[in-house]
């Protein structure tokens, strides 16, 4: 438990070296709002667990499962951030969501 909550206060404090300055996104090939998606990451960190929902919502035509991880976002981040690491981890996370939604939906309709 203690290497988890270390991980997660480490990713957090590589997210908030985000300059949001957008360097990222110009350069990103599926057009991700990466700064925004690294703020709903963020907050979803700290304890925010419903914020995932919008990853689906972000206003770029791209979202973090768009990703192909061609690794342009790290090579122009002028903080040296691995842009692409936190930027994959976000996509597992909307694609599980996006897996287990449809399900746990069907569930809450047959009243249970």
């Amino acid at each position: 438990m203690w290497e988890m909550r270390e991980n997660r206060m480490e990713v957090i404090h590589t997210i908030q070296l985000c300059k949001t300055c957008g360097v990222c996104s110009k350069s990103c090939p599926a057009q991700i709002n990466i700064p925004e998606a690294l703020r709903i990451y963020e907050k979803y960190l700290s304890g925010d667990m419903r914020i995932l929902e919008k990853l689906d919502e972000m206003e770029s035509p791209g979202k973090p499962v768009d990703c192909i991880e061609c690794g342009a976002c790290s090579d122009h981040c002028l903080n040296s951030i691995d842009v692409k690491e936190l930027v994959r981890e976000l996509a597992m996370m909307q694609s599980c969501r996006r897996l287990i939604l449809p399900r746990h939906g069907r569930r809450k309709e047959m009243g249970r």
